[in-house]
C-alpha cells in the first residue's frame, strides 16, 4: 500500500493557528483579479497588518499563539504611516535583506515572515488557494462557514479535520496513536519511539527528521489536536472523528494499515524496549547500592553482586549486560575487569567476547 500523505515540514509557531487560512482566503476572495505569485506575500502582508490591528482593537488579548504580537503590529503600522506604498515595500525588502537589523527592522522581518508562512500554509500545504492564486472549492467552502477569529464552530473543526486527513493523514494519526501509547504506559517522551516507528515501517528520513525537528512538528500538530478537540481524556480519537475516517474508503484503508503496523511495533519492539528500560534502571540502581555498601573496588562491582537484583539465568543476564553495554556506551563510560583480589572460581561472563567478572559504570 502507498504511504499516506504527510506534510514534510511545519513552522512553529506560524503553522499552529488554523484560522490564519481564513485570513488568506478572505484576502484572495477580495481581489478583483488574481495576484501574481511574486507580489502575493507582500500584498497579503499589508492586509494582515490591518486585520490584526482590528483584531487586537476588539480583544483584550495581547498575544495569540502563532500570530505577531499586538506590540509588533502597532510599531510596524506606526512606522509605515508616513510612507507611501513603494517606500513601504522598499523598507520591507531592506529589513529582510539586512543581517544587522534594528529593533524595528526585526519586527518588520518577523511580521512579514509570518505573512509568507500563512500564505504558504493556505496555498501549498492545505490547498485552499490554487497555483493561479484563486480560491479552490475547499477555500470557498471554508469562507461559507460563518465564524469569528477567536472561536471554532464544530462545522469549522470538521472542515479542518478533513483537510488535515487529506494532506497529513500519516503523521497526524501517528501522533494520536503515540499520545495514546504514552497515556497507557505512563511515559511522556515518545519522540524517539515515534521516530523509530516512522523509520522502521515507512522509511521516513528523507526530510531530515531529528528528535528536535520532530518535536517542533509535534508542537504544531498538538496545537491542532487541541484546537479541534480531537482526543478524549484517555487520548483516544473521538467517535465523530473516527467516523470520518471509516466513512472514507481511502482513509479507512490507510488507518487499518497504520493500526496493523503500529500494533506490530508495540508488540515486537516497544514492549521489549520498555522491558529493557526497566532492567537498565534495576541494574544502575543495584550498582549504586553496591557502591554504597562497599562492594565496589575502585568503582568495579562484581557482576554476580549485580545479578542479585535480577531473576535471570546466567546466560540471560550475560546477554542483558552485553545489550546494556552496546546501548549505553555512547552515553556513559562502562568498563569491565577480570582482576580479583582473592581467588574466585565462579564462571566468568562473556562480555564483548572477553571473560570478565567486574563492571564499572561512570
Amino acid at each position: 500500500m502507498a504511504t499516506p500523505p504527510f506534510i514534510t515540514s511545519l513552522h512553529r509557531p506560524f503553522n499552529q493557528p488554523l484560522k490564519v487560512t481564513r485570513l488568506v482566503c478572505d484576502f484572495i476572495n477580495e481581489q478583483k483579479k488574481p495576484l501574481a505569485s511574486s507580489v502575493i506575500n507582500i500584498e497579503f502582508y499589508f492586509h494582515l497588518l490591518d486585520e490584526l490591528s482590528n483584531l487586537y482593537a476588539k480583544n483584550a488579548i495581547k498575544d495569540f499563539t502563532g500570530l505577531p504580537s499586538k506590540e509588533a503590529i502597532v510599531e510596524v503600522i506606526k512606522a509605515f504611516e508616513l510612507l507611501k506604498k513603494p517606500e513601504r515595500i522598499e523598507f520591507i525588502k531592506d529589513a529582510v535583506r539586512k543581517k544587522n537589523k534594528s529593533a524595528l527592522e526585526k519586527q518588520i522581518y518577523s511580521t512579514y515572515k509570518s505573512a509568507s508562512y500563512y500564505v504558504n500554509f493556505t496555498k501549498d500545504k492545505l490547498g485552499l488557494v490554487d497555483k493561479n492564486n484563486t480560491l479552490t472549492e475547499d477555500g470557498k467552502t471554508l469562507l461559507a462557514i460563518e465564524s469569528s477569529f477567536t472561536n471554532y464552530k464544530q462545522e469549522e473543526k470538521d472542515f479542518y479535520y478533513k483537510k488535515l486527513l487529506e494532506v497529513d493523514f500519516l503523521l497526524l494519526i501517528t501522533l494520536c496513536l503515540f499520545k495514546r501509547l504514552s497515556y497507557e504506559y505512563k511515559f511522556s517522551d515518545y519522540i524517539e519511539n515515534q521516530f523509530d516507528f516512522l523509520d522502521d515501517f515507512y522509511g521516513i528520513r528523507h526530510f531530515n527528521f531529528t528528535k528536535s525537528s520532530l518535536e517542533n512538528y509535534n508542537t504544531v500538530r498538538n496545537f491542532w489536536l487541541s484546537t479541534l478537540d480531537l482526543l478524549d481524556k484517555r487520548m483516544i480519537i473521538r467517535k465523530n472523528y473516527q467516523d470520518v475516517i471509516h466513512s472514507n474508503e481511502s482513509y479507512s484503508q490507510w488507518y487499518k494499515d497504520l493500526i496493523g503496523k503500529f500494533n506490530l511495533y508495540v508488540g515486537d519492539k516497544f514492549k521489549k524496549e520498555q522491558l529493557y528500560n526497566s532492567q537498565r534502571s534495576v541494574l544502575e540502581e543495584r550498582y549504586c547500592d553496591c557502591i554504597k555498601e562497599g562492594k565496589g573496588e575502585l568503582g568495579f562491582v562484581n557482576l554476580y553482586d549485580l545479578k542479585e537484583g535480577f531473576r535471570m539465568s546466567f546466560e540471560t543476564f550475560q546477554s542483558f549486560v552485553n545489550k546494556y553495554y552496546e546501548n549505553e556506551k555512547r552515553k556513559k563510560h562502562i568498563f569491565f575487569s577480570n582482576i580479583v583480589s582473592s581467588i574466585d572460581r565462579r564462571k566468568r561472563f562473556d562480555i564483548r567476547g572477553i571473560p570478565v567478572l567486574k563492571m564499572k559504570i561512570k
